[in-house]
């Protein structure tokens, strides 16, 4: 189970409700932190995301509102004795950012913390979950990102094992993890001879700040959760070129070609109150679209069902 959290659902100027950007993944023991807008280390704790998980944050830029929060959150791990390794990805600008911050505000850290200054690709991977950084349209160097976790192999047929007269076992966990084993007959078994095929990879894709933009088009062919910007509406089209951000139309249109499962709409500018001008508009051209909250869970299970809850705190 992949649980999708909402830290900050902001654009550019914090409101009441709505912190700067931040988009928390949790999955098998590991945070994957997406963005560190301001006092994100404060939702880090509403939703008790545990700071001494095993963690990587992925920055998409260098614009404030997106890494504000980033000191406070290590210097908070730190007060609270993390003892875990923990490493940044972002722009090559992150390494000074980090390094101005160590210097001037003695951002001391408990813990190893290795930050890398990236290119596009794949920028992290873990067993079968990898990381992407997608460079996107913006103002300056910025990324996107893809997270993908990929089965190494469909369903044990256990009825299949049983007729190859495989013992039950260790042996049966090492096909269904996807590795060879040999028989004390001598028979290699490869898990094809005893594993459906592989199911369509989980897929969520962050598109950072950007314009639309054909890198995200095709990351996001087939997405179960498409996170993306959604700055102003179209009666603001010519700021979203200006500035370098998307509108709410151009999102819908982008997840309708790419038959993405669920559209998630954040960063909207404050000018729109509530967001009721984003979401409707959106919603003309893709209907599975939602607007994000902060503090909004987003489930997404192995086998691709979403379900969606919303906190009260």
């Amino acid at each position: 189970m992949f649980e999708i959290i909402i830290l900050g659902s902001g654009g550019s100027i914090p409101v009441e409700g709505r912190n700067h950007p931040a988009v928390l993944v949790r999955f098998e023991g590991w945070n994957l932190l997406f963005d560190a807008g301001e006092d994100v280390q404060r939702q880090y704790e509403r939703v008790n995301a545990g700071l001494n998980k095993r963690t990587a944050i992925f920055i998409s830029h260098m614009h404030a509102d997106h890494i504000l929060g980033l000191p406070g959150l290590l210097l908070r791990m730190s007060l609270l004795d993390r003892m875990r390794p923990l490493d940044v990805y972002g722009p090559p600008g992150i390494v000074d950012f980090i390094r101005v911050s160590q210097d001037t505000i003695h951002l001391g850290t408990t813990f190893e913390s290795t930050v890398y200054g990236i290119s596009s690709g794949t920028v992290f991977s873990f067993d079968d979950l990898q990381v992407e950084a997608l460079e996107v349209d913006h103002r300056g160097i910025a990324f996107g990102y893809k997270v993908e976790y990929q089965r190494p192999t469909g369903t044990f047929l256990v009825d299949k094992a049983k007729e190859l007269n495989i013992p039950k076992g260790p042996l049966w966990g090492k096909l269904a993890g996807g590795e060879s084993v040999t028989l004390k007959d001598g028979r290699e078994i490869s898990p094809i001879d005893v594993t459906e095929p592989k199911p369509a990879p989980i897929r969520i894709i962050y598109s950072g700040d950007t314009r639309p933009c054909d890198v995200i088009r095709k990351a996001s062919k087939n997405a179960n959760v498409l996170i993306h910007e959604a700055m102003y509406s179209s009666s603001h089209s010519d700021l979203a070129d200006k500035r370098g951000h998307s509108t709410a139309k151009d999102v819908a249109e982008l997840a309708k070609k790419a038959n993405v499962d669920l559209l998630v709409l954040t960063h909207y500018s404050p000018r729109y109150g509530d967001g009721s001008e984003i979401i409707s508009e959106a919603k003309e051209t893709f209907s599975n679209t939602v607007l994000a909250r902060d503090l909004m869970k987003i489930n997404l299970s192995l086998d691709g069902n979403i379900s969606i809850t919303q906190s009260d705190d």
